[in-house]
Protein backbone atom coordinates (compact mmCIF):
# COMPACT_ATOMS: atom_id res chain seq x y z
CA UNK A 1 0.00 0.00 0.00
CA UNK A 2 1.35 3.62 -0.93
CA UNK A 3 2.40 5.96 1.60
CA UNK A 4 0.39 9.12 1.73
CA UNK A 5 2.47 12.25 2.37
CA UNK A 6 1.03 15.64 2.23
CA UNK A 7 3.32 18.49 0.89
CA UNK A 8 2.52 21.98 2.42
CA UNK A 9 4.12 24.90 0.69
CA UNK A 10 3.20 28.42 -0.43
CA UNK A 11 3.56 28.07 -4.11
CA UNK A 12 3.00 25.21 -6.55
CA UNK A 13 6.94 25.12 -8.01
CA UNK A 14 7.77 24.45 -4.83
CA UNK A 15 5.50 21.71 -3.58
CA UNK A 16 6.12 19.55 -7.39
CA UNK A 17 9.65 19.55 -6.56
CA UNK A 18 9.71 18.29 -3.62
CA UNK A 19 6.92 15.68 -4.99
CA UNK A 20 9.09 14.49 -7.39
CA UNK A 21 11.42 13.12 -4.84
CA UNK A 22 8.97 10.47 -4.04
CA UNK A 23 8.56 7.42 -6.13
CA UNK A 24 4.71 7.11 -7.55
CA UNK A 25 5.35 3.55 -7.14
CA UNK A 26 6.04 3.57 -3.75
CA UNK A 27 4.11 6.89 -2.56
CA UNK A 28 0.82 9.29 -3.05
CA UNK A 29 1.62 12.49 -2.76
CA UNK A 30 -1.34 15.56 -2.00
CA UNK A 31 -0.16 19.15 -2.62
CA UNK A 32 -1.55 22.07 -0.42
CA UNK A 33 -0.41 26.09 -1.07
CA UNK A 34 -2.17 27.65 1.74
CA UNK A 35 -3.07 26.57 5.41
CA UNK A 36 -6.87 26.35 5.09
CA UNK A 37 -6.28 24.28 1.63
CA UNK A 38 -3.55 22.14 4.13
CA UNK A 39 -6.08 21.69 6.67
CA UNK A 40 -8.51 20.38 4.14
CA UNK A 41 -6.10 17.79 2.74
CA UNK A 42 -5.36 16.52 5.99
CA UNK A 43 -9.16 16.20 7.74
CA UNK A 44 -9.49 14.48 3.63
CA UNK A 45 -6.97 11.76 3.55
CA UNK A 46 -5.37 9.20 5.94
CA UNK A 47 -2.06 10.87 6.07
CA UNK A 48 1.37 8.87 6.93
CA UNK A 49 3.43 11.80 7.30
CA UNK A 50 3.09 15.61 6.83
CA UNK A 51 5.89 17.88 5.05
CA UNK A 52 5.64 21.55 5.52
CA UNK A 53 8.19 24.23 3.77
CA UNK A 54 7.73 26.74 6.78
CA UNK A 55 10.33 28.70 4.72
CA UNK A 56 7.79 29.18 2.50
CA UNK A 57 4.74 30.12 4.05
CA UNK A 58 2.94 33.66 4.51
CA UNK A 59 1.05 32.61 7.83
CA UNK A 60 1.60 31.51 11.20
CA UNK A 61 3.53 28.52 10.75
CA UNK A 62 2.87 27.70 14.85
CA UNK A 63 -0.46 27.81 14.29
CA UNK A 64 -0.86 25.80 10.92
CA UNK A 65 1.11 22.89 12.71
CA UNK A 66 -1.12 22.77 16.08
CA UNK A 67 -3.93 22.70 13.22
CA UNK A 68 -2.42 20.41 11.38
CA UNK A 69 -1.76 18.12 14.34
CA UNK A 70 -5.13 18.27 15.32
CA UNK A 71 -6.76 17.33 11.78
CA UNK A 72 -4.11 14.74 11.54
CA UNK A 73 -1.88 11.97 13.53
CA UNK A 74 0.46 12.17 10.78
CA UNK A 75 3.73 13.15 12.30
CA UNK A 76 5.34 16.37 10.98
CA UNK A 77 8.62 17.34 9.19
CA UNK A 78 9.77 20.76 8.68
CA UNK A 79 11.54 22.56 6.54
CA UNK A 80 13.35 25.22 7.19
CA UNK A 81 15.76 28.44 6.40
CA UNK A 82 19.45 27.68 7.50
CA UNK A 83 19.60 30.23 10.38
CA UNK A 84 16.01 29.71 11.12
CA UNK A 85 15.15 28.72 14.89
CA UNK A 86 12.01 26.26 14.86
CA UNK A 87 9.61 26.50 18.24
CA UNK A 88 9.96 23.86 20.48
CA UNK A 89 6.18 23.76 20.56
CA UNK A 90 5.60 23.23 17.42
CA UNK A 91 6.87 19.31 18.40
CA UNK A 92 7.70 18.79 14.96
CA UNK A 93 9.03 15.10 14.37
CA UNK A 94 11.75 15.74 12.21
CA UNK A 95 13.54 19.13 10.92
CA UNK A 96 15.77 19.56 7.91
CA UNK A 97 17.13 23.04 7.08
CA UNK A 98 17.21 23.48 3.41
CA UNK A 99 19.03 22.96 0.76
CA UNK A 100 17.36 19.86 1.21
CA UNK A 101 18.19 16.20 -0.92
CA UNK A 102 15.82 14.63 -2.47
CA UNK A 103 16.79 11.24 -1.63
CA UNK A 104 17.81 12.58 2.52
CA UNK A 105 14.19 14.05 2.37
CA UNK A 106 12.75 10.59 1.52
CA UNK A 107 14.43 8.86 3.84
CA UNK A 108 13.56 11.24 6.58
CA UNK A 109 9.97 10.66 6.12
CA UNK A 110 10.59 6.99 5.74
CA UNK A 111 12.35 6.71 8.87
CA UNK A 112 9.81 9.35 10.75
CA UNK A 113 7.18 7.18 9.91
CA UNK A 114 8.90 3.76 10.84
CA UNK A 115 9.34 5.50 14.70
CA UNK A 116 5.89 7.03 15.09
CA UNK A 117 3.88 5.99 17.95
CA UNK A 118 0.87 3.95 18.07
CA UNK A 119 -2.12 5.18 16.18
CA UNK A 120 -4.58 3.60 19.49
CA UNK A 121 -5.26 4.92 22.74
CA UNK A 122 -5.90 2.72 25.31
CA UNK A 123 -7.17 3.07 28.76
CA UNK A 124 -8.67 0.06 30.29
CA UNK A 125 -12.06 -0.83 27.96
CA UNK A 126 -11.44 2.40 25.93
CA UNK A 127 -9.52 2.46 22.38
CA UNK A 128 -8.90 5.65 20.60
CA UNK A 129 -8.29 4.77 17.19
CA UNK A 130 -6.06 8.07 16.11
CA UNK A 131 -6.53 7.63 12.31
CA UNK A 132 -10.62 7.13 12.28
CA UNK A 133 -11.67 9.46 15.06
CA UNK A 134 -13.86 6.47 16.67
CA UNK A 135 -14.22 4.94 19.98
CA UNK A 136 -14.06 1.68 21.33
CA UNK A 137 -15.36 0.61 24.44
CA UNK A 138 -15.90 -2.84 24.81
CA UNK A 139 -17.69 -3.92 21.70
CA UNK A 140 -19.57 -0.26 21.36
CA UNK A 141 -18.01 2.09 18.35
CA UNK A 142 -18.79 5.47 18.68
CA UNK A 143 -17.83 8.66 16.12
CA UNK A 144 -16.56 11.99 17.62
CA UNK A 145 -17.13 14.86 16.31
CA UNK A 146 -13.51 17.05 15.84
CA UNK A 147 -13.80 18.75 19.58
CA UNK A 148 -14.86 15.74 20.98
CA UNK A 149 -11.89 13.42 19.43
CA UNK A 150 -9.42 16.53 20.34
CA UNK A 151 -10.53 16.79 24.25
CA UNK A 152 -10.91 12.93 24.60
CA UNK A 153 -7.11 12.37 23.13
CA UNK A 154 -5.83 14.88 25.41
CA UNK A 155 -7.29 13.42 27.98
CA UNK A 156 -6.29 10.16 27.34
CA UNK A 157 -3.09 10.66 26.71
CA UNK A 158 -2.90 11.64 30.50
CA UNK A 159 -5.09 9.13 31.59
CA UNK A 160 -5.09 8.67 35.51
CA UNK A 161 -3.87 12.46 35.64
CA UNK A 162 -6.18 15.28 36.33
CA UNK A 163 -5.67 17.82 33.67
CA UNK A 164 -6.87 21.30 34.40
CA UNK A 165 -10.24 22.81 33.27
CA UNK A 166 -7.58 26.02 31.97
CA UNK A 167 -5.46 23.42 29.83
CA UNK A 168 -8.57 21.98 28.36
CA UNK A 169 -9.60 25.18 27.40
CA UNK A 170 -6.23 26.17 25.90
CA UNK A 171 -5.56 23.24 23.93
CA UNK A 172 -8.85 22.22 22.76
CA UNK A 173 -10.41 25.82 22.03
CA UNK A 174 -7.11 27.68 21.75
CA UNK A 175 -8.43 30.38 24.16
CA UNK A 176 -7.20 31.53 27.74
CA UNK A 177 -10.82 33.08 28.32
CA UNK A 178 -12.37 31.63 31.54
CA UNK A 179 -15.40 33.47 31.91
CA UNK A 180 -17.96 30.96 30.25
CA UNK A 181 -16.35 27.46 30.42
CA UNK A 182 -20.19 26.16 29.53
CA UNK A 183 -19.06 24.88 26.07
CA UNK A 184 -16.52 22.17 27.80
CA UNK A 185 -19.18 21.04 30.39
CA UNK A 186 -21.45 20.23 27.13
CA UNK A 187 -18.56 18.62 25.63
CA UNK A 188 -17.77 16.18 28.74
CA UNK A 189 -21.34 15.40 29.12
CA UNK A 190 -21.29 14.16 25.63
CA UNK A 191 -18.21 12.48 25.96
CA UNK A 192 -19.68 10.76 28.57
CA UNK A 193 -22.45 9.02 27.05
CA UNK A 194 -19.88 7.55 24.88
CA UNK A 195 -17.17 6.67 27.47
CA UNK A 196 -19.24 5.73 30.57
CA UNK A 197 -22.14 2.63 30.60
CA UNK A 198 -23.91 4.79 33.07
CA UNK A 199 -22.90 8.27 32.27
CA UNK A 200 -25.22 9.60 35.38
CA UNK A 201 -22.74 7.36 37.53
CA UNK A 202 -19.46 8.38 35.71
CA UNK A 203 -16.63 6.15 36.80
CA UNK A 204 -14.23 6.63 33.88
CA UNK A 205 -14.59 10.00 33.69
CA UNK A 206 -14.62 12.07 36.23
CA UNK A 207 -14.67 15.45 37.65
CA UNK A 208 -12.50 17.17 40.36
CA UNK A 209 -14.70 19.69 41.19
CA UNK A 210 -13.77 23.29 40.68
CA UNK A 211 -10.68 21.95 39.36
CA UNK A 212 -10.69 19.60 35.79
CA UNK A 213 -11.32 16.67 34.76
CA UNK A 214 -9.74 12.82 35.01
CA UNK A 215 -9.82 9.64 32.72
CA UNK A 216 -9.24 6.86 35.23
CA UNK A 217 -6.82 4.18 33.83
CA UNK A 218 -8.77 1.43 35.14
CA UNK A 219 -7.82 -2.06 34.78
CA UNK A 220 -9.16 -4.37 31.41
Amino acid sequence: MAVTVLIVANDQTATTSYASFFGKKEFTVVAAHSGRQAIAEAKAHNLDAIVVDASSLRLNCKGLCRKLKSASFAPLILIALPSAKVDSSIAAAAVMHKPVAGKKLVARVKSTIDSRPPRTLTAGKLALDLEKHKLTRGSKIFSLTPKEFVLLKLLMERAGQLVTRQALMRQVWETEYMGDTRTLDVHIRWLREKVEDNPSQPQRLVTARGEGYKIVNEDS
